[in-house]
C-alpha cells in the first residue's frame, strides 16, 4: 500500500523552501532600502550639494623638474548643517562666527534661508573643529574632503596657479590641466623650485631698492625652451584669498605687453645681416635727427658708427637707419616669423596675444620699431627671440611641461647669423662703460642688451618721467644655455641725486646676480683658458671630473 505524500517529509524539499524564503527576505529589504533612499533624495535632498563639490578623484600632485611637490592635496574637516532643524539661529551664530571667524550677521542670514543643507565653513582646522564639537550640537554635520595646499606659497604662485574651494583650477598650471589633475593625474614642471626662490628673493631686492611698482624675471634654457625660472612681482599666496588682488594675481611674463626698448637693436641688426642687406662694415652717420629721432646720450668721436658700434652705444638714430634699410615688408616678415605675431602656446591659458603694432606702419614707424618704441610684446616672447637667435637660428619654444619634445624649424637663412648676433651682446658686455661692469663675472662669458623704454599713459601718450628698464642676457655667450631676462617698472631714482633710471643701473647687476645664483646652483664651472691647459692638463680632467 502506498504511503500518503506529506508536503515536508523531504530533506531537500525543506532546503529548497528555506532558501527561497531567505531570497524573498532579502528582496523585500532591499526594496525598502531603495524606496527610503529615493524618498529621501526626492523630499530631504540635504546631502545633494555634497555630493556635487566632493570629487570622487584626489587630485593629481604638481612637481618641479627635481621632485619637489609644489602642489598637493591633504585630507580636512568641513561642516555643513540644516538650517531648519537649528531653533535658537542667532545665538548659533554668534557662536560659530567666533570660533570660525565668520560674519556673524551673514551666517545668520544663511540660517534664516529654507534649504536643508548650507556649508558651514569648508576646510577648518582640527582645533576649529574641536570647539566646535564642544558646542556639543547635534544638527552640525562633518565632512571629510580635500584642501588644496602649495608648499611654496608666494614663489611658484603665478606658475603653478590656484584652485577654487571645489578644487577646480583657477589659473596657471591648475587651470591648463585642471581634466588631469582632476583625475589624479601628477604633472611635472620644467622649474626648479630652488632657482626659482632665488630669483624672486633677488627681484624683490631690486623692486624695493628703486622703490619700483613691479618687476619681471625669467630664466629658460635655450638648448629645449625648458623655463627654470619666471617670477612676477606682487605676486599672491594660492592659500590665502585675501591676497587675491587684481594687480597680483598678473602674471607679467606671460600677460603683459610692453615697449621693450633698445633689447630690440640686436634682433634689427640679426634681421638685416640674415637678409643680405648689412654686413658688419657698413657704416651711418648718427651725429643728426633722422625722423626727428635722437639718441639718448651725445654720439662719440665723429659720429660715424659700424654695426657694432650703433649696438653699443645703443643708437636710436643709427638702429632707425638700418630700420630703413631693411624696409617694412622685410621687418614684418621677420616678425612673424620669429613668432611676434602670435599668442606663444605654452601651457598656460591666460598667455597673452602681442599687441604688435596697431596704428599706420609707415617709414617713421618701420625706424622706430627697429629700436623697440612702437610695438608691443610679451617678455616671453623676447626672451623666445633672443633664445632662437641664439641657437643657431633653429626656434625655442618656451615651455613648462618637462620632457615636451618639438620639431626643429630654423628660422635663420644665414648659418652665421646667430654668431653675429652673439658677438654684438658680447661687445655690449665687454665694450661699454657703464653696463658691462654691472654685469661682467670672471672667468664666465656673458652678452647682453640693456633696455630702457617709456611708460604707456593710460589717457594718451608717454609718461615722462616713467620708465621700464630691463636687461637681456645669455650664457654663457661662447655656448648659449641660458637666457636670463628682468624688467622693473617705473625704479625710482633716490631723493636728491641726478641718477637716470636705465637698465644698465637698475637691471645688469640684478641679472648678474641671477647668473652667479645659476652658476653656483648647477655647478658650473669657469671657463679654462688654453695657458692652463698647457701647463697642467691633470687638472683639467680633475676640475671636469668634480663636475660630473
Amino acid at each position: 500500500m502506498l504511503n500518503k505524500f506529506k508536503l515536508f517529509d523531504s530533506d531537500s524539499l525543506k532546503l529548497v523552501h528555506k532558501r527561497v524564503f531567505f531570497s524573498i527576505t532579502i528582496f523585500i529589504f532591499v526594496y525598502f532600502i531603495s524606496i527610503y533612499r529615493i524618498s529621501d533624495v526626492m523630499l530631504f535632498n540635504e546631502n545633494i550639494d555634497e555630493k556635487n563639490i566632493i570629487s570622487q578623484y584626489i587630485r593629481g600632485d604638481i612637481y618641479d623638474r627635481n621632485g619637489n611637490i609644489l602642489a598637493t592635496s591633504i585630507k580636512s574637516t568641513s561642516l555643513s548643517i540644516n538650517p531648519s532643524k537649528i531653533k535658537n539661529k542667532k545665538k548659533l551664530s554668534i557662536k560659530l562666527s567666533k570660533i570660525l571667524d565668520l560674519d556673524s550677521n551673514q551666517f545668520e542670514k544663511k540660517l534664516l534661508n529654507d534649504k536643508k543643507f548650507i556649508w558651514i565653513k569648508r576646510n577648518i582646522t582640527p582645533n576649529e573643529y574641536q570647539e566646535v564639537i564642544n558646542l556639543g550640537e547635534i544638527n552640525i554635520k562633518n565632512h571629510t574632503e580635500y584642501k588644496r595646499i602649495y608648499p611654496f606659497k608666494n614663489a611658484s604662485s603665478h606658475i603653478v596657479g590656484h584652485v577654487d574651494i571645489d578644487h577646480s583650477g583657477q589659473n596657471g598650471i591648475e587651470r591648463f590641466y585642471n581634466d588631469k589633475l582632476s583625475k589624479s593625474e601628477d604633472i611635472h614642471l620644467t622649474l626648479d623650485i630652488n632657482l626659482q626662490q632665488l630669483v624672486r628673493e633677488n627681484l624683490n631686492k631690486t623692486i624695493n631698492f628703486y622703490r619700483a611698482d613691479s618687476g619681471l624675471a625669467i630664466v629658460m634654457n635655450i638648448n629645449n625652451g625648458n623655463i627654470l625660472s619666471s617670477v612676477s612681482l606682487p605676486d599672491y599666496n594660492p592659500e590665502k584669498k585675501s591676497s587675491y588682488k587684481d594687480n597680483n594675481l598678473i602674471n607679467r611674463v606671460f600677460q603683459s605687453n610692453f615697449e621693450m626698448g633698445s633689447t630690440f637693436k640686436p634682433i634689427t641688426a640679426t634681421m638685416g645681416y640674415d637678409l643680405g642687406i648689412l654686413s658688419p662694415d657698413m657704416t651711418f652717420d648718427v651725429t643728426k635727427k633722422y625722423f626727428n629721432i635722437s639718441d639718448f646720450d651725445n654720439y662719440k668721436d665723429d659720429g660715424i658708427y659700424d654695426v657694432e658700434k650703433i649696438i653699443v652705444e645703443s643708437s636710436n638714430i643709427g638702429t632707425a637707419k638700418i630700420a630703413t634699410l631693411i624696409g617694412k615688408k622685410n621687418q614684418k616678415k621677420f616678425f612673424s616669423d620669429i613668432g611676434f605675431n602670435n599668442r606663444i602656446n605654452i601651457e598656460n591659458k591666460e598667455a597673452a596675444n602681442p599687441l604688435g603694432n596697431k596704428n599706420n606702419w609707415g617709414p617713421v614707424e618701420t625706424a622706430t620699431i627697429g629700436f623697440g618704441h612702437g610695438f608691443s610684446i610679451t617678455p616671453l616672447h623676447l626672451v623666445k627671440a633672443y633664445a632662437t637667435l641664439s641657437n643657431n637660428g633653429i626656434e625655442v619654444f618656451p615651455t613648462l611641461k618637462l620632457n615636451k619634445n618639438f620639431k626643429k624649424k630654423k628660422i635663420l637663412k644665414n648659418n652665421k647669423s646667430s654668431n653675429f648676433f652673439l658677438n654684438l651682446l658680447n661687445a655690449v658686455v665687454l665694450k661699454t662703460e657703464y653696463t658691462g661692469p654691472r654685469v661682467k663675472i670672471e672667468g664666465y662669458e656673458i652678452g647682453g642688451k640693456t633696455g630702457t623704454s617709456e611708460l604707456l599713459n593710460p589717457a594718451g601718450g608717454y609718461y615722462k618721467d616713467r620708465n621700464m628698464t630691463s636687461f637681456i642676457g645669455i650664457f654663457p655667450i661662447n655656448n648659449p644655455k641660458f637666457v636670463v631676462y628682468t624688467a622693473i617698472e617705473y625704479p625710482k631714482k633716490a631723493d636728491g641725486t641726478l641718477q637716470k633710471m636705465t637698465g644698465a643701473r637698475v637691471n645688469a647687476p640684478l641679472v648678474r646676480e641671477i647668473i652667479i645664483d645659476i652658476i653656483n646652483l648647477f655647478n658650473i664651472p669657469k671657463k679654462i683658458n688654453n695657458e692652463i691647459l698647457k701647463t697642467d692638463t691633470n687638472f683639467f680632467y680633475k676640475a671636469i671630473n668634480a663636475f660630473i
